[in-house]
């Protein structure tokens, strides 16, 4: 905002070609027309010294002059900014902008139906001598959120003199959080922190305000005014994180295209776009593919949802220097424009292209110069081999995939591949999900399936659905297009819900509500503690390679066919994940607990010595279950398996037996094809919990033994001499 805005927009004169004039409504989408000129008339406004002339979006190319002075061309969908300073009078200002629609090389696509015009907002802002030409905030985040250290460059257009600014930023009750003041001639970079940051996200969209002020002195010469965020978006192992905790992406491809309007929608039908947008459940807008409307990001701000930006290509010729370079200039003002939005999740560089290692690259490097703070990648529908190789080889964060197909296999193969960097789809979905509402809960099955595997598994980080809406394109049949509309949406071109719509947002619903795995405990089998209780550290043992080798034997034991069935299928035991964790738990009901994501595995012939090291009354072992043998699925009754050791620092021991079927079941529930209830006498169940419900589900029982309070425990001795058993302890704590 600058100290005043002149709107522009309404009607202008209007013609094609060299044809006569008549009036048109700018901001306008036409169907193509070739060549086109649009011109108005305005009176200058305030007495303010510096003017400029504010075009943001034209389609395809312009040529823009202002009283008969050219002042630039102008590419497709971003912000353009001309002074005018020198040019403006009191009186009859005209301002012309010429405009190709169809003979760019970089601009009109192959992919959906093009509009030439002038698209979006036209305005002059005034203001003093000088002028806040940018700025551009960002934050870290102390370890747990408490501090949000903050950073502001500002850049200034003026003479070369030395001017003030004033920095505030206010909270939504318009309270300052944190003022500053600093000299500054071009450049000047702020750094402060805000204590207890309100932490934005999709479920509670909070903004600040931060306004900057330049000074001659004490005259104002220019404001800028923005809503800004504090959320950390970030990648750990294969997932993407938002504020420190796993999020799934569940997103739509939304292109900036409305009903009969092209690419010219009112406020009112933005906001009313994206409000049902968020009310189908999702968090994440992929816009496509192109620079949209900057009211969009300001509606993604404040619903809360996160989206992505690109530059404008759909299966473009890499290898053209001319739109390389043109693609690469487009993205560059639009992370220059958005990168201040809290809701930009990471930029996309291009759509469906035979990228060029060459292409990735220089699309990283603009990113990053002008935005070092988010992630970059691309939408991509090439092999997995080119993928796979050139992705992480040119700077690119994550991968992304669109495996359209009727059937799911592409989109696993894609999971079972694309797993070193999260993996996100960039689109799924299309005409072999429309209208076919039990298809596209098999498709999310599988999304949800690959989602809940386990880290250092085969993970689908997020998956954007195409698309949102119907739209218009004429070079496709059946059964994508059908009389002229691209009939893959959620919503058809002016926004009436499909049959898939519904579907598609009662299976997401909870995918980001339930952690990956649902462990549900038994809470009745734990004591109630009356003591402090001390959970003991396994990790040292966990990260043996001991242990590897042992959690290897004990998945191979799992695997082996089951001999009492004759059928191969229902004789194979499916242990791709096997037992372990989804994430580490630390209590189970009242009572603390450190169990280990995967637990430790102890052999027949093994003998693990734990310390302990301390009094106590009580010893819980949280695990007490076996591989693959373990009552009921084999076994005699109460044949002895084993042993708990307890050794004292007086050199006294006490052994306590494991007998199968009283303190020891198997820890696997399903069994050809029926489930299992293993139940041990002495050691109620803990936890129940499942990668696969068809085909892997597990349980851990708690056994608690007394010890001796007058004595301080040494160790605890753990040992297996039952041979086809592979005993597991996830946690051990003393009470």
């Amino acid at each position: 905002m600058a100290l005043q805005k002149q709107c522009l927009n309404g009607l202008w004169d209007y013609r094609i070609g060299k044809g006569r004039f008549g009036k048109r409504k700018v901001p306008f989408s036409a169907l193509p027309v070739g060549k086109s000129t649009v011109r108005r008339e305005f009176d200058r406004e305030g007495d303010f010294p510096r003017a400029f002339l504010v075009l943001e979006g034209i389609t395809y190319h312009a040529r823009v002059e202002c009283n008969g002075e050219f002042l630039g061309e102008m590419l497709p969908y971003c912000r353009y900014t001309f002074e005018i300073s020198h040019l403006i009078r009191e009186k009859k200002n005209e301002v012309s902008v010429e405009i190709e629609d169809m003979d760019v090389v970089f601009g009109p696509s192959e992919g959906w139906e093009n509009y030439g015009g002038i698209i979006r907002d036209v305005y002059v802002e005034y203001c003093g001598e000088g002028k806040i030409a940018d700025s551009f905030f960002r934050a870290s985040y102390s370890e747990d959120y408490a501090q949000a250290h903050c950073a502001i460059s500002l850049e200034v257009d003026g003479t070369g003199r030395e001017f003030r600014i004033e920095t505030v930023l206010k909270n939504r009750e318009n309270a300052v959080i944190h003022a500053e003041e600093t000299a500054v001639t071009e450049k000047a970079e702020l750094s402060f922190s805000v204590a207890a940051p309100i932490l934005w996200s999709p479920d509670m969209p909070y903004l600040y305000t931060l306004e900057s002020r330049l000074y001659d002195g004490q005259k104002l010469l220019d404001i800028r005014q923005e809503k800004v965020g504090f959320r950390d978006f970030a990648i750990q192992g294969q997932r993407f994180c938002l504020n420190g905790k796993p999020l799934f992406l569940t997103g739509v491809c939304r292109h900036d295209l409305y009903g009969d309007q092209g690419h010219t929608a009112s406020r009112e039908e933005m906001r009313s776009d994206m409000e049902m947008i968020k009310a189908a459940g999702v968090n994440y807008v992929r816009l496509v593919h192109y620079p949209h409307d900057p009211y969009i990001l300001e509606l993604a701000d404040e619903l809360g949802m996160l989206t992505s930006e690109e530059p404008g290509l759909w299966w473009s010729d890499m290898k053209n220097s001319i739109i390389c370079r043109d693609s690469l200039e487009v993205l560059r003002r639009t992370v220059l424009r958005d990168r201040n939005h809290v809701s930009i999740a990471f930029w996309l560089s291009f759509n469906e292209c035979i990228f060029t290692p060459e292409f990735l690259m220089d699309s990283a490097r603009v990113c990053r110069e002008n935005d070092d703070t988010r992630l970059v990648s691309g939408a991509n529908c090439m092999s997995l081999e080119m993928t796979k190789d050139m992705f992480p080889r040119c700077g690119f964060d994550f991968y992304t995939m669109h495996p359209y197909d009727a059937y799911t296999d592409r989109m696993k193969q894609a999971a079972e591949e694309l797993d070193d960097m999260p993996l996100l789809l960039t689109e799924w979905g299309g005409h072999y999900l429309y209208q076919n509402p039990e298809l596209m809960k098999r498709f999310i099955s599988v999304i949800r399936e690959y989602w809940q595997h386990p880290d250092g598994g085969k993970v689908i980080a997020g998956a954007a659905f195409w698309c949102w809406a119907d739209m218009y394109e004429f070079s496709r049949a059946e059964p994508a297009c059908k009389d002229g509309l691209l009939k893959e949406g959620l919503v058809d071109k002016d926004r009436n819900p499909t049959s898939i719509l519904e579907v598609f947002s009662r299976e997401f619903a909870q995918i980001n509500e339930k952690p990956p795995v649902e462990y549900r405990a038994n809470t009745t089998a734990f004591s109630q503690p009356q003591k402090e209780c001390t959970a003991l550290d396994l990790s040292a043992f966990s990260g043996m390679t001991k242990q590897d080798e042992n959690w290897e034997n004990a998945l191979n034991l799992l695997r082996a066919p089951i001999e009492r069935f004759y059928y191969q299928f229902k004789r194979e035991r499916k242990a791709v994940y096997g037992p372990q964790l989804y994430e580490d738990v630390y209590a189970l009901g009242q009572l603390p607990v450190k169990l280990e994501r995967r637990p430790l595995v102890i052999l027949a012939g093994d003998c693990l010595e734990i310390p302990a090291g301390k009094k106590a009354a009580l010893v819980h072992f949280i695990g007490n279950v076996s591989l693959p043998k373990g009552y009921p699925a084999g076994g005699a009754y109460g044949e002895e398996i084993g042993s708990y050791t307890l050794s004292y620092q007086d050199g006294t021991d006490v052994c306590f037996p494991l007998r199968n079927g009283v303190e020891i079941t198997t820890a696997a529930v399903c069994y050809g094809p029926s489930r299992l209830n293993p139940v041990a006498e002495m050691a109620p169940r803990a936890l129940e919990f499942s990668y696969d419900f068809d085909r892997e589900q597990y349980i851990a029982n708690l056994l608690s033994l007394p010890i001796d309070p007058e004595k301080s425990l040494e160790k605890i001795k753990v040992q297996v001499n039952g041979e086809g058993y592979a005993l597991l302890v996830y946690g051990i704590t003393l009470e």
